[in-house]
């Protein structure tokens, strides 16, 4: 008989927008210890594709003291909006964010903050509303 999957998922909503110009930050805490094997993002509005107008997306696992920064995505233009190698935002739909081939970076310990930026290069052609992430973590074990 296989092993039973125990994984928790965190839903969080950012605020109003994404910001058109600047960077902006979400935290939360990771509510079991286990692998993170998925981080989602979704938003009410569309964005396009663009080389000179797009956002960025990291997730960064801050530890319990912030003094750890620890990368969970990978660093590659596909967790981005760029018109080389990224993908444009579909309104009221989700998408993966592409996970680090790290697998040990992906571990967290109940009550880790991750940090989650979306970093707006250039001017984005509209506001990215109501955007929220969700965050699965299977704690039967790394």
């Amino acid at each position: 008989m296989g092993r039973r999957l125990k994984a928790y998922g965190v839903h969080v909503p950012v605020g109003a927008s994404i910001a058109t110009t600047s960077t902006t930050d979400t935290y939360l805490q990771a509510p079991k210890s286990g692998r993170v094997i998925g981080i989602k993002f979704s938003s009410l509005a569309a964005l396009a594709t663009s080389d000179t107008n797009y956002i960025t997306w990291t997730v960064v696992n801050l530890g319990q003291a912030g003094a750890v920064s620890t990368a969970l995505l990978s660093t590659a233009d596909t967790n981005t909006t760029k018109a080389t190698g990224g993908t444009a935002i579909t309104a009221s739909s989700s998408r993966s964010l592409v996970l680090s081939s790290t697998a040990t970076n992906l571990d967290v310990v109940e009550g880790d903050v991750l940090r989650i930026r979306a970093t707006a290069t250039g001017t984005l052609a509209g506001a990215v509303t109501v955007p929220s992430y969700s965050v699965l973590i299977n704690a039967s074990g790394a």
